[in-house]
């Protein structure tokens, strides 16, 4: 879903015949044998500008209008809280050894909360005793080093304008939760009142009174942050399973997949990230972005600058880094809100990428060097395609017959023979869905996958309290982003 494309996960290079283990990648269909390999020409027929993924720039008639574009970067953050991979190159290839995925394979925002307050202590608000999460001092931007780092959980969450401003949102989410558990204004997840804060100068009338009363003091905020945190965590699976997965897959698998559970994602106890999820089916997310976006009334930007040497400030682009007052996003431009506000919507679904993302530029992959990075490298669709070879995914035809799905033909894919997983998952959203949403094969891959890592999840809503309600939801109203940006304070009413 980036925007910014990284670099092969070492973590991804998994022997086919091996699940994975916990805290890795593995294989959702260890029996289903690789694509065989057409290398790197045939890639660059494919993913190469004015090859057959070319989408040009984004028009009108390519829009998705049951698809707001937020939620192509809701998705692109949902990714960095799955994935991260710290140690590898693209060019390095597969390392069967490399097993490791840095996020945990939760929901947990850990790209948000680092690993807590006392571990990660720099993305916390001293001024609050640690239980809110640090902004800007205006509270418009991610809170940064004099450099102009991001001080976050996760610097990808950094790498364009539209990911850092959600970042920012969840962070003011969080802030306002604690906020009003304080207040006594709502409760806990499981229904209770925090008791009230005891005095910060305990009395002195008995021995050990003062130890026991400043104990008491720090363990109010410790389960202040707590109760925040699972209250934030809990809401923002549910958006993930009710509203994030309804939008941009089939309603009708979604729905059977949150009823009766994975059919081929069953990782038990040992939950791990399936190379054929985020090889192949969550990068549905790449065809949805546009060429450019309306930030808000006075700003619009391209995702990278027409010219790659231009400066970062004085701001004309989406590129990520220091975000000003007057390039604050407008959240109605990108989510159905409420209001006047009118969404700008993603691209639909389909096996065509916008122009820029088919001609990368060097700043937008990691590691990369001016005068070093090949032609076709420059291309996130050959990248992707070659990932795929690199990893010995399974066709595409082959997962769908795996799954119960009669495959696609020739004529509807556009292609002969065995196709690129990819490919394939993108071409069945274009035919059988019109690019609305995913397809079978896709809908099942990513379903499957995000709700079975929360069933695998002692943690998350679905396991530790399945009967759980939102309790931030306004009335009878289903809780939905809408309402996550309204309690954070970022919505222009």
């Amino acid at each position: 879903m980036a925007v910014t494309h990284g670099s092969l996960s070492r973590g991804l290079a998994i022997p086919p015949g091996s699940h994975g283990t916990a805290g890795s990648f593995g294989r959702m269909f260890p029996t289903l044998p690789a694509r065989k390999a057409t290398g790197l020409e045939a890639a660059k027929k494919v993913g190469l500008p004015g090859g057959l993924m070319d989408g040009g720039q984004t028009t009108d008639d390519q829009q998705n209008r049951g698809f707001p574009s937020g939620f192509t970067y809701f998705g692109q953050f949902i990714d960095h809280d799955l994935t991260l991979d710290a140690t590898s190159s693209f060019d390095r290839g597969a390392d069967p050894g490399g097993l490791v995925d840095f996020r945990s394979p939760r929901l947990d925002m850990d790209n948000v909360y680092g690993n807590g307050p006392v571990v990660s202590a720099h993305l916390y608000d001293p001024g609050s005793h640690q239980t809110k999460l640090a902004l800007s001092a205006d509270g418009v931007d991610l809170a940064r080093t004099t450099g102009g780092v991001a001080l976050i959980g996760d610097p990808r969450n950094d790498e364009n304008l539209i990911i850092a401003q959600l970042h920012v949102a969840l962070i003011k989410f969080h802030n306002r939760v604690v906020d009003l558990l304080r207040a006594g204004k709502i409760t806990d997840a499981l229904g209770h009142h925090l008791p009230p804060k005891p005095p910060d100068e305990p009395g002195t009338e008995q021995p050990g009174a003062p130890l026991d009363q400043l104990l008491d003091v720090e363990n109010y905020y410790n389960d202040v942050f707590a109760s925040a945190q699972r209250l934030v965590r809990w809401h923002y699976q549910w958006i993930i399973v009710h509203e994030f997965l309804p939008t941009i897959a089939d309603p009708g698998v979604v729905h059977d997949i949150e009823r009766n559970g994975p059919r081929f994602y069953r990782p038990g106890d040992r939950p791990f990230i399936p190379a054929e999820f985020a090889v192949a089916a969550y990068r549905f997310g790449h065809p949805t972005v546009r060429s450019s976006y309306r930030v808000n009334e006075n700003f619009s930007g391209k995702i990278f600058p027409d010219d790659p040497e231009a400066p970062p400030a004085p701001r004309t682009d989406l590129r990520g880094g220091p975000v000003d007052a007057e390039h604050a996003i407008d959240w109605r431009l990108f989510f159905h809100v409420g209001g006047h506000g009118k969404p700008q919507f993603a691209k639909r679904i389909e096996a065509k990428l916008n122009t820029q993302l088919l001609d990368l530029p060097v700043s937008a992959i990691p590691g990369a060097k001016d005068g070093a990075l090949a032609r076709p490298v420059a291309s996130l669709a050959v990248r992707n395609l070659l990932r795929s070879e690199t990893q010995g995914l399974p066709s595409g035809q082959d997962v769908a017959r795996k799954i119960g799905e009669d495959p696609l033909t020739d004529e509807q894919l556009g292609t002969a023979g065995p196709s690129y997983l990819w490919y394939y998952i993108l071409k069945e959203a274009e035919v059988l869905a019109h690019g609305r949403h995913l397809g079978p094969v896709g809908s099942r891959l990513v379903a499957e996958v995000l709700i079975g890592l929360l069933d695998a999840d002692p943690t998350s809503y679905r396991s530790a309290f399945p009967a759980w309600r939102p309790t931030l939801a306004e009335g009878d109203r289903e809780f939905g982003i809408a309402q996550l940006l309204r309690i954070a304070g970022v919505l222009r009413e």
